[in-house]
């Protein structure tokens, strides 16, 4: 970890080879969801990029990882329960047209046109690929044999694809923030 720490970007590359089974393996151990495990395990790795600066102090890279690792996994099933409460909530009102209902429907079909938006401007090769993973919920392998190439370059273009996801659903987030 020192190399990258004092600059070495190539260091990185060998750090999460090195340790991105391990956590993935965790991470789809606690979730049941190997596809889920694998979006979490790309945050986990974003995120330690992005902490760089603060990485100074770190004695156990791997046990950081694991606590990066669990603290995602917490807060995905934090989501599924506000999503499950949420539901639940929309069934008990009855199907109501309440203004809080109907601001939420125009919040989510507002997500969802950027989020389309977003995956119609993704370069052909990568929009095939996330759609397929996410449409027809094939998995890496199976959209490698399909288009004749590595699950490594299956996973490059599903990191992008989100990253770009993200970085649209972010602006839309501080836009209303601002």
């Amino acid at each position: 970890m020192g190399r990258w720490l004092r600059g070495d970007e190539e260091a990185f590359d060998i750090l999460y080879r090195r340790h991105v089974m391990t956590v993935l393996r965790l991470i789809a151990q606690k979730t049941g969801c190997t596809q889920t495990a694998r979006e979490l395990t790309q945050d986990v790795f974003m995120e330690l990029y992005l902490q760089k600066e603060t990485l100074e102090g770190v004695a156990n890279l791997k046990a950081y990882l694991f606590s990066m690792a669990k603290h995602k996994v917490l807060n995905y099933y934090r989501r599924q329960l506000v999503q499950e409460k949420y539901r639940q909530s929309v069934l008990s009102q009855g199907g109501q047209d309440t203004t809080a209902s109907v601001v939420e429907v125009l919040e989510e079909k507002e997500l969802l046109r950027i989020v389309t938006d977003k995956i119609a401007s993704l370069p052909p090769k990568c929009r095939e690929v996330f759609l397929l993973s996410r449409e027809e919920k094939l998995t890496y392998s199976a959209i490698a044999r399909r288009m004749s190439i590595s699950e490594n370059t299956v996973d490059q273009h599903i990191r992008k694809a989100l990253r770009s996801i993200r970085s649209a659903l972010s602006d839309y987030n501080a836009s209303f923030s601002e």
